[in-house]
């Protein structure tokens, strides 16, 4: 199952994705255009992406910011605020709250950190498969590039 996949990278860089042995790799490779608009999806400011991704898994999930907090062990006087605060890219929280937003949310913790929003939905839809539903995703695109 794929818990978390985190990684930052500069825009300047292109992500490709290798698929082997039921186990995602990332490769960075340094991009040969200077130019964001050449790169399809415009990646989000660092600072405010998690803030994004946040407010939309909270959203889709129904639940209100302090409701979230107090969920993953927030004080329920300062839930509100500090939810707030990680949603607008003030402060960001440490790893270990982010996986109890994650588990609140039903959502991997790969999603907070991932800047293109069609991965983001990949990640999203891996999550929730079967592992039988995996494993045939699996075949599928090992077959789609080629690799055994």
């Amino acid at each position: 199952m794929l818990n978390c996949l985190s990684f930052a990278c500069d825009r300047s860089l292109l992500i490709y994705w290798l698929i082997r042995d039921s186990t995602f790799f990332v490769e960075l490779k340094q991009s040969q255009s200077t130019n964001i608009g050449d790169m399809g999806n415009a990646t989000p400011p660092a600072k405010s992406l998690f803030g994004r991704r946040l407010r939309e898994a909270r959203l889709r999930a129904g639940i209100a910011q302090d409701k979230l907090g107090v969920m993953i062990g927030l004080d329920e006087g300062s839930s509100s605020a500090r939810m707030s605060r990680y949603e607008s890219g003030v402060h960001e929280p440490p790893f270990i709250w982010v996986e109890r937003m994650a588990n609140a949310l039903s959502v991997p913790a790969a999603y907070f950190y991932c800047d293109d929003d069609r991965l983001a939905e990949i990640l999203l839809i891996y999550s929730v498969l079967s592992e039988k539903k995996r494993k045939a995703l699996h075949a599928y695109v090992t077959d789609l590039i080629g690799t055994a």
